[in-house]
């Protein structure tokens, strides 16, 4: 879409990422298997590139917050049952 608001052909927009046609076409197609960095530059042509740095950051890695919490409540839950099981021994 980018490519063809600012009126660029394939070929052109290729020649400027330093890439065949045919992999412009899987990278506009979503293929999976094009590069990261053919991604990098195509982002770069259209400066989009400033939030690649965002990708890999921690505070962005939902999934591993989520297994953080997970963890901190399993550690709780073991903590709360080793104390009560400490409270019955005593009694």
């Amino acid at each position: 879409m980018a490519r063809l608001r600012r009126g660029e052909s394939q070929r052109t927009w290729a020649k400027r990422m330093g890439v065949s046609t045919p992999t412009l076409q899987r990278l506009e197609a979503g293929d999976p298997g094009v590069s990261l960095g053919i991604l990098a530059t195509a982002l770069f042509l259209i400066n989009r590139d400033g939030q690649l740095t965002k990708l890999a950051a921690p505070e962005a890695d939902q999934g591993a917050i989520e297994l953080s919490v997970q963890e901190a409540s399993e550690l709780g839950r073991r903590r709360a049952q080793a104390s009560a099981e400490a409270r019955l021994k005593r009694s």
